[in-house]
């Protein structure tokens, strides 16, 4: 019998999270589970959207949260993620197992919720606020904090419809940061907004967690994660497939996307389906540990395009190396290396080759790209997996820096 409890059991301490092999499962198309949708399922029967089956948005899932710890949830669109934050604040039950949470919840899962598009600013933060369980009184001692947090004070008597999706983001984070709390859950929030709020939102989780709150903080960016979060629990498929060190489940993830595990097909349809990527691979054996290179090797990308017809003048192909937080650390081009390719109908195979990688050791992925002849109009996108760049007796690391630079220090006295 599926169980939401908010009251601790014997093993929940304060302000931590417990999930017991929790399942949720949905109906495929149309499926009546009250009288409402069963009347309005007569008048469908035979329609195309009619039941297809169930699927798992969550798959026997269990991990815990200690009081005061910070954990990212990670994981590609469909994992899960967001399925398991909304039975934690109970928009949703569990179809089997139990989630416990002891604490006062301080949830922000999605953009906006709990806002009145007609209201003011002013008036939607107490509102949303009231709606998060802040007292009136509450809502009163943190509200200049909330506003100066935001930085919306000229907009506050505008009535939110005329906010950018940015400006709903800014004053929804700022009222949940400001709610108080054990545990503060965060939904992916943070890919909208400039930069510089950006980093006031990681600066903020940072502060509520030096605070000894609980931190629940979904983010596809694995730098935001590991800034916030010592541990990360990975969701694929709706299933756990990792939960430890943050710096590890970041790399493990980011190395399944950019080797196109995960939901990201490995070559991608472009927009002119009479070209396309039939094959791209990595010229070198791989280990254990996936294909590992020293940046003073050679590296060779094999492509193999194919054209259902001629083309006026040949394209242009670009292999990229791609660092895990989305950086193109480096291109090898071939109008540039002017290499020209083959414009007639059938397969052509072209070998990249890059004499050295002289960049910061860490997670590449290699990605490929078919441009039309002026490179302006990708006509089809691959990735041939991914390459672990290290330097001889180091392991991995995580560090800033697109390239590994050339020089040294000494020590000059006081």
């Amino acid at each position: 019998m599926p169980n939401l409890a908010k009251r601790p059991g014997p093993d929940v301490t304060p302000g931590a999270i417990r999930f017991d092999h929790v399942t949720k499962r949905f109906a495929r198309g149309t499926y009546q589970d009250s009288m409402r949708d069963l009347v309005a399922g007569l008048f469908r029967r035979g329609s195309a959207d009619a039941r297809r089956g169930w699927f798992h948005a969550l798959d026997d899932v269990s991990f815990e949260l200690k009081r005061g710890e910070s954990v990212g949830l990670i994981g590609p669109n469909g994992s899960g993620k967001s399925t398991a934050l909304k039975i934690l604040t109970g928009i949703y039950l569990p179809t089997s197992g139990e989630v416990e949470a002891d604490g006062r919840i301080a949830p922000l899962i999605e953009v906006g919720a709990g806002f009145h598009p007609d209201l003011t600013g002013r008036e939607n933060i107490y509102l949303n606020a009231s709606i998060t369980g802040m007292t009136r009184a509450e809502i009163a001692a943190h509200f200049d904090e909330i506003v100066a947090f935001s930085g919306l004070a000229e907009f506050l008597d505008t009535p939110v419809k005329r906010y950018s999706s940015g400006m709903y983001m800014r004053l929804g984070f700022s009222i949940a940061a400001h709610v108080p709390s054990d545990i503060l859950v965060v939904d992916e929030v943070l890919a909208v907004g400039d930069i510089a709020f950006r980093a006031k939102c990681v600066e903020r989780m940072q502060r509520v967690k030096a605070e000894g709150r609980t931190i629940l903080f979904v983010s596809h960016h694995g730098p935001q994660v590991r800034a916030v979060c010592e541990r990360v629990v990975y969701l694929l498929d709706g299933k756990k497939v990792f939960d430890g060190d943050a710096g590890e489940g970041t790399r493990r993830y980011e190395a399944d996307m950019l080797a196109g595990r995960g939901g990201k097909a490995g070559a991608v349809a472009g927009a002119a389906g009479h070209a396309s990527i039939v094959e791209a691979r990595i010229l070198r054996d791989a280990s254990d540990e996936g294909v590992v290179v020293e940046p003073a090797d050679p590296l060779e990308v094999r492509v193999r395009y194919r054209l259902a017809k001629p083309m006026a003048a040949p394209p242009q192909i670009s292999v990229g190396l791609l660092r895990g937080d989305g950086v193109m650390a480096a291109v090898l081009a071939t109008h540039v290396k002017g290499h020209a390719l083959g414009s007639a109908a059938g397969d052509h195979v072209v070998t990249a080759r890059f004499d050295a990688l002289p960049l910061a050791p860490q997670r590449y992925g290699v990605e490929i790209v078919l441009w039309d002849a002026a490179g302006v109009i990708a006509l089809h996108e691959a990735s041939a997996g991914s390459i672990e760049l290290r330097t001889a007796g180091r392991g991995p690391i995580n560090r800033p820096g697109v390239f590994e630079p050339s020089g040294s220090f000494r020590s000059d006295g006081a």
